[in-house]
């Protein structure tokens, strides 16, 4: 049997990934134990499962949770995929919370 791919390699090549795919600069994405969760915004349902789709298919990625949301621009101050929010709800994200980044981060 295989060793399992530690949780910081397979970040580390979602990063990338994501970052080859134009329509996907707003999204994020957390890997604990080979499970990829997604989250954020992207221009159209077609962006949104060629995202699942490729960082599904990276090595040791065991499961995909998908929290994307198909934004067409009108919950930003950006055109579709290019979502800029600029604090709109009044919230100080910075506050809200530690940063848990585990061992590996």
């Amino acid at each position: 049997m295989a060793a399992e791919r530690p949780d910081s390699l397979i970040g580390d090549e979602v990063v990338r990934t994501l970052g080859q795919q134009a329509q996907s600069s707003q999204v994020l994405a957390q890997v604990k134990d080979g499970q990829v969760t997604l989250s954020g915004d992207v221009p159209s349902s077609e962006a949104k499962h060629q995202v699942e789709a490729v960082v599904a298919a990276i090595e040791g990625v065991r499961k995909v949770v998908s929290h994307l949301h198909v934004d067409s621009g009108k919950r930003s101050f950006g055109a579709p995929g290019e979502a800029i929010r600029d604090n709109p709800d009044g919230r100080d994200d910075a506050q809200m919370g530690d940063i848990d980044l585990g061992k590996d981060g």
